[in-house]
């Protein structure tokens, strides 16, 4: 019977490990499908050929954040706010092949969104998506005193951010 016991667990095992491999070999084609899909569909959408998105040169984010509409959105604290106003602005410069990252920092009792672009001749440069102003990211530093025509009515010193590229 130990015998038997022994057999039994052996060949559950081996199936389970073919099991565990086949459903490992579907997710690998199912993935390969979506990535080809994802690619064409790039292309045909004009998104530069395929995945390729770029890095812009500081002139060209210049025109396109002055070409842009996103900051004449109207806020709502409820309905278009921070997080809305950097996802559109993500969205259209995409549309452009350009790579952004979305922002997000922190404040000790708030937070706040907004967009960066890694320039090729400048370097990394965050813009304001609600007033396209340039502004200065780093801990430590009172984010909304970099715009002079906005005062806030807590403290806006920044404790860490994050970008998602």
């Amino acid at each position: 019977m130990k015998k038997l016991t022994t057999v039994a667990v052996i060949v559950i095992v081996l199936f389970s490990g073919f099991f565990l491999y086949s459903a490992y070999g579907e997710y690998e084609e199912r993935y390969r499908v979506g990535y080809t899909e994802g690619y064409i569909e790039g292309v045909r959408e004009g998104v530069g050929s395929g995945y390729t998105i770029r890095d812009p040169t500081y002139a060209e984010i210049m025109t396109f954040i002055r070409a842009d509409k996103t900051n004449e959105n109207v806020y709502d604290k409820d309905t278009y706010n921070c997080y809305d106003y950097t996802r559109d602005l993500c969205e259209n410069a995409a549309k452009q092949g350009y790579r952004v990252g979305f922002v997000y920092l922190y404040f000790k009792e708030s937070a706040h969104a907004l967009v960066c672009f890694n320039t090729t001749d400048r370097g990394l440069i965050y813009i304001e998506p609600q007033y396209d102003d340039i502004v200065n990211v780093d801990v430590g530093v009172q984010y909304w005193g970099n715009i002079p025509h906005v005062r806030t009515s807590f403290d806006d010193t920044i404790v860490r951010f994050g970008i998602i590229w």
